[in-house]
């Protein structure tokens, strides 16, 4: 039965594909997993060993008495140019794109599905490098750029969420590398298929020569084998050079590098040729680009987390640009419109924001209606015209065929039938629209009449004759009048102009929800594809099959009787030559093949798969609990002045605290109402790059800790800008209320002793506890990524809440001589106690710093470091720099001393108000402020030393 199963699977190319495709979706997935427990080198040498011996076996099996004759073939010198070079190329290029591959799944732990997506634009680079310099007689079609043109944007949407203008307009970002790497793994293995093809061309040519009879899948077979070969001993080489101590592998990680290599690597390959050779044409090919799908998924799943909408519609437009282009299937203009209309829609959908408006569904509902019975008015007529003109082409037929059946006509046949057969092919060019334009179509009536003045006169002696001759020329008049009666183009306009407004307007106003975008997509492609229909009906694009049997049928018939083809007849002047190779020619693009069946059904699905994963990204999107508005590539930016300045009210206390100060200030120097803007650190940003935003200014931004921020709308978008005077802050661990006497100020390594960790126990699980911020506060993910450099995370829980709470349980803990254990920032109000120490750490590594920032725990083995120095500036609109100078020169010069600042949060903390200690302040200060509203030094030495 086993066997049975097997024969009846090897006769099964789809079952063979749908293996191969089942294998080289967890190709991806492990490798990843692997690289980052082994090592990205020795995984592929130890991979490729293995499924270079596999493949070299199962080669031997096959080749048994041929191998030795084949190995010198290949190692002529004759035909190393045929065989040997593109083999070693193939072999170079098989270590290339892969050791990349592996490259970019290692650099980034958050960027493996975008890795993924763009190494899986190959096929598209293949077309054009296969076309360029090997397939010369192919050509590269309009079709495939636009195709070309979707996966582009499908790769440009991937960035969407991770890479913003601010990463684009500076060059710099963390995916970029990611992305490079990829993407020149992807360059690699097209290069790797076009020498692929060149060496199976060559054992192609070696067969015919020396009579082989080698088949497809031998000849693939030979190739894979020996570049295989050719590959694993340069993995090897890779290794050796870059990692000359090995890693310990266990037995688990070992048995999948075997399953990697055996299973996927060379038995992977293997289904896909032995798929391809058994199948009776390369369609199903087309199922493999279902890969990339399963591999993104699955490596979403082992990180917990669903595919997001950026990567779900990137991943669609990629894999269907890739499978229409592999269909070869020259899809009709409505369905390439279509297409399009579907892509641009539904990234318009996902990225470009909305103008909300109150009862948006009733006037849409309105212009919807308007336009529908417009186009069905027109869709009607047009295929109302049609119905008709088919009607008459059955008529046509027929009396064409009464009269060149009458037996008087065969003595006028010598004189009269070339003109009866030259009006026959008029009507049949009119009836296709195989004309060029309406001045083309004018001229054809015009030539009619003078056809039909002239075959006329040939049946005048029997009545019968004449009035068959006389029918068919009123139906042949019917048809051509028929086309005067399409749509004009000032109606096309009018429809058009109609469905555009009707299409922006449910885009750009609808409301942020799913149903509303689902709806919007509905409606537009829907109009969309309701004109280009008409459009089609209009111009007779598609002919139903039966149609063109009958066209055919016509042209046959009277080639027939001419016993001469058609496109050698006489021409008059006025008609355009070969016009029977024209009607040939159109009845082959424009008609139904049953041939093209299968390929139909693709399109079809296609297109599901298309809109399916649109309608994903929508779900995912609505599903989101805190969008980010500034991960949207086409995000609207702008600043203009504001009659009133909107403050930040941050929730620190020395942020609330300069917020308030501010406030007074422009209220009694500046005279402009100052509001407070309850806001977290990332809104504040966001509001003051929008023009509509309601923050004007952020009074307290730690620059280190906001790289992102900083560099996406102070350096790029140049929308914030950052004071020039500063005061230098401090961060890391802190700790209180605990005995150092026996073992001196805490240090990092300290902490790293399990009797220490156990007294900052305050859960009572064993381990300590580790307050690490605020919720919202962007030093409380990084405090996260430093002390987990540090191994810390073994030991300790890290915890997050309100910094009030922490403040209360600091002081709570003091009474009951219990130790505490926080992040801590200088200055702050928690100075304001003698037991708060720093914990004592390693002096500040850059490189170190960077791969914290950038979440790569994997390459960090332990090896933590200190927070560096900050800087803390005050950051505002850059608008107001142009709207209120005075307000400029004051934000450029505000500052408050650390010292003084400290002093102030020890009142706050004493019960006083942030309004009343900044009402007192500025009460204080008003020299100082003078100084920095005009530049001048107005203070005393005595008094400038005193503040």
């Amino acid at each position: 039965m086993v066997r049975q199963f097997a024969t009846w699977t090897y006769k099964q190319p789809l079952v063979l594909m749908v293996l191969s495709v089942g294998l080289w979706m967890l190709y991806p997935p492990v490798v990843n997993h692997l690289v980052d427990q082994i090592g990205m080198f020795q995984v592929a040498a130890m991979a490729h060993s293995f499924a270079a011996v596999s493949t070299l076996i199962f080669a031997f099996i096959v080749f048994r008495r041929q191998i030795a004759h084949l190995g010198r073939v290949l190692l002529s010198r004759a035909r190393f140019r045929l065989l040997a070079l593109p083999t070693l190329t193939s072999g170079l290029m098989i270590c290339l794109n892969h050791l990349l591959l592996y490259g970019a799944l290692k650099s980034s732990s958050d960027f493996d599905v975008v890795a993924i997506l763009v190494f899986e634009t190959w096929p598209i680079l293949f077309l054009y490098i296969d076309t360029a310099y090997r397939n010369k007689t192919g050509k590269i079609t309009v079709n495939d750029y636009i195709f070309s043109g979707a996966a582009f944007a499908g790769f440009v949407l991937l960035t969407a969420p991770n890479m913003d203008f601010a990463d684009w307009i500076l060059l710099e970002g963390e995916m970029f590398k990611t992305i490079g790497l990829a993407f020149l793994g992807g360059i690699a293995m097209a290069t790797n298929c076009l020498f692929r093809m060149k060496c199976m061309d060559g054992w192609k040519q070696v067969s015919d020569e020396e009579n082989l009879a080698l088949s497809n899948f031998k000849k693939g077979l030979l190739t894979e084998t020996f570049a295989r070969s050719l590959a694993a001993p340069l993995f090897l080489v890779a290794l050796f050079v870059s990692e000359p101590q090995l890693v310990d592998v266990d037995l688990f990680n070992m048995f999948q590098i075997a399953c990697v290599g055996i299973f996927i690597l060379a038995i992977g390959s293997l289904l896909y040729d032995l798929s391809v050779f058994q199948a009776e044409n390369a369609s199903v090919g087309i199922l493999w680009y279902l890969m990339p799908i399963g591999s993104v998924i699955i490596l979403a799943l082992v990180d917990s987390r669903l595919l997001t909408q950026y990567e779900a519609v990137a991943s669609v437009l990629i894999v269907s640009s890739n499978i229409f282009l592999a269909l070869k299937y020259p899809l009709k203009s409505s369905l390439l419109f279509l297409f399009i209309a579907i892509c641009l829609i539904g990234i318009w959908l996902l990225v470009v924001p909305v103008a909300t408006i109150d009862n948006y569904y009733d006037l849409l509902a309105v212009s919807t209606v308007f336009f529908v019975l417009l186009a069905t008015f027109a869709l009607e007529r047009s295929t109302s015209l049609n119905r008709e003109r088919e009607d008459l082409l059955g008529d046509f037929r027929q009396k064409l065929m009464a009269i060149c059946e009458q037996s008087e006509h065969k003595v006028a046949r010598l004189s009269h039938f070339s003109l009866l057969r030259e009006y026959s092919l008029i009507h049949l060019h009119t009836f296709l629209r195989a004309f060029d334009d309406v001045r083309v179509l004018g001229k054809t009536q015009e030539h009619t009449e003078t056809l039909k003045s002239s075959i006329l006169p040939a049946y005048s002696k029997s009545d019968e004759n004449r009035e068959q001759v006389l029918e068919l020329f009123r139906i042949g008049d019917k048809m051509l009048t028929l086309e005067s009666d399409r749509i004009t183009p000032g109606e096309y306009v009018i429809l058009i102009l109609l469905g555009a407004t009707n299409v922006l307007f449910s885009l750009i106003f609808r409301p942020e929800t799913l149903s509303a975008s689902l709806f919007a997509m509905i409606v537009a492609t829907s109009m969309i594809y309701l004109l280009l229909i008409i459009h089609d009906r209009d111009k007779y694009t598609q002919i139903r099959r039966d149609h063109a049997l009958q066209c055919r049928s016509i042209l046959q018939y009277i080639d027939k009787l001419a016993g001469e083809p058609a496109d050698r007849a006489d021409k008059a002047p006025d008609t355009k030559p070969d016009i029977s190779q024209q009607i040939i020619n159109t009845l082959k693009s424009k008609s139904f093949d049953i041939d093209t069946g299968p390929a139909i059904y693709w399109v079809f699905a296609v297109f599901s798969f298309l809109v399916g994963g649109f309608g994903y990204g929508f779900l995912y999107q609505s599903f989101e609990k805190n969008p980010m508005p500034e991960t949207s590539p086409l995000a609207i930016l702008g600043t203009q002045g504001r009659s009133e300045i909107d403050i930040a009210l941050l929730d620190w206390p020395s942020a609330e605290i300069k917020a308030h100060i501010l406030a007074n200030i422009i209220e009694e120097y500046i005279h402009r109402s100052a509001n407070l803007i309850s806001s977290a650190n990332d809104q504040a940003f966001r509001e003051m790059s929008d023009s509509d935003g309601r923050i004007d200014i952020h009074p307290e931004i730690w620059v280190q800790n906001n790289p992102r921020l900083i560099r996406r709308y102070v350096r790029a978008f140049g929308t914030v800008k950052l004071s020039t005077n500063r005061v230098e802050g401090k961060q890391g661990l802190c700790y209180a209320g605990f005995d150092n006497a026996a073992v001196g100020p805490l240090t990092i390594k300290d902490l790293k002793n399990p009797a220490i960790s156990g007294q900052f126990d305050m859960s009572g699980d064993g381990k300590g506890d580790i307050w690490v911020g605020d919720e919202g506060w962007a030093s409380s993910e990084i405090e996260r990524e430093r002390l987990g450099a540090y191994g810390l995370n073994e030991l300790y829980d890290f915890r997050e809440f309100d910094y009030q709470i922490l403040s209360t349980l600091v002081q709570r803990n003091a009474l009951t001589k219990r130790p505490s254990l926080f992040f801590c920032y200088y200055p702050d109000t928690i100075f304001t106690r003698a037991d708060v120490t720093f914990i004592r750490s390693d002096s500040h590594d850059p490189e170190i710093w960077q791969q914290i920032m950038n979440g790569d725990q994997t390459s960090l083995n332990r090896a933590g470091t200190s927070w560096p120095d900050t800087d803390i500036r005050l950051a505002y609109r850059q608008a107001l720099a142009n709207d209120l100078p005075e307000l400029s020169n004051l934000l450029e010069n505000f500052v408050i001393p650390n010292d003084e600042l400290v002093e102030l949060l020890s009142q706050l903390r004493d019960g006083a108000t942030a309004s009343a200690l900044a009402r007192q302040w500025v009460d204080a200060n008003g020299d100082l402020i003078l100084e920095w509203l005009t530049g001048f030094n107005l203070r005393t030495p005595d008094n400038q030393q005193a503040g």
